[in-house]
């Protein structure tokens, strides 16, 4: 299993800013803060050991991001999780995702295909390690990099956040878990059909990637999450 001690090492490289952010967003999507936990600037400032000044700056990118509420006076609190929210998010995602994949698959190229495949063996590196926030970043980069060959550039940062809290909504639950290994390799045959140009394959296989995103949808979704 990678420690914490290795995220930090790999952390170390990233400017104050950057740290803060990714510190505090990989601690919220690993439900290391939870939903409706209320957080202090000083409190983030001391633990990570930089300024008010930066953590105020990473909590306000951390807002863009949907992953916290400021609410002035009220301080700031993680982001609650609803389960008709998520439910929504996810059938936005495969809106969007199925849309570009059409687009995607005719504007693929050999560069453009080394660089899914090199995601996906880093996945799977990772998937084998025991990282699954570094497994987590690399799914993420994984369907950004696909939809960035549609073109489709206004929409990308509305599925940017779609993503985040797909993957927040899956995380949070362990009945939506499944094997890390598991996980990175659903993304095969999405390549499978980028290769061939297949844009209504691929399509297909991106709307069944994010249908089975949770694994028990009707009976963990029946009920709001506080």
């Amino acid at each position: 299993m990678i420690t914490e001690a290795a995220h930090l090492e790999a952390a170390r490289f990233l400017r104050p800013l950057d740290y803060a952010y990714e510190d505090v967003k990989r601690r919220i999507m690993m439900n290391e803060l939870k939903p409706g936990e209320v957080l202090t600037e000083l409190g983030l400032a001391r633990g990570l050991g930089c300024s008010q000044g930066t953590v105020r700056e990473a909590l306000f990118r951390l807002q863009e991001d949907g992953l916290v509420t400021r609410a002035g006076r009220r301080g700031t609190t993680v982001t609650r999780l609803d389960a008709e929210e998520a439910q929504e998010i996810i059938a936005l995602r495969r809106r969007i995702e199925m849309r570009g994949a059409l687009k995607a698959a005719q504007a693929v190229n050999a560069e453009a295909l080394e660089r899914v495949e090199a995601l996906q063996l880093d996945m799977e590196r990772s998937a084998g390690e025991g990282d699954e926030p570094r497994l987590t970043e690399l799914d993420i980069s994984f369907h950004q990099t696909l939809f960035r060959l549609s073109g489709l550039e206004a929409l990308e940062q509305i599925l940017m956040r779609c993503i985040l809290h797909a993957h927040r909504w899956r995380l949070w639950a362990p009945s939506h878990r499944r094997p890390l290994m598991e996980t990175a390799r659903r993304h095969r045959p999405i390549i499978a059909k980028l290769a061939a140009q297949d844009g209504e394959g691929l399509a297909e296989a991106l709307g069944h990637h994010i249908d089975t995103i949770v694994t028990k949808p009707r009976k963990r979704l029946a009920h709001a999450v506080d």
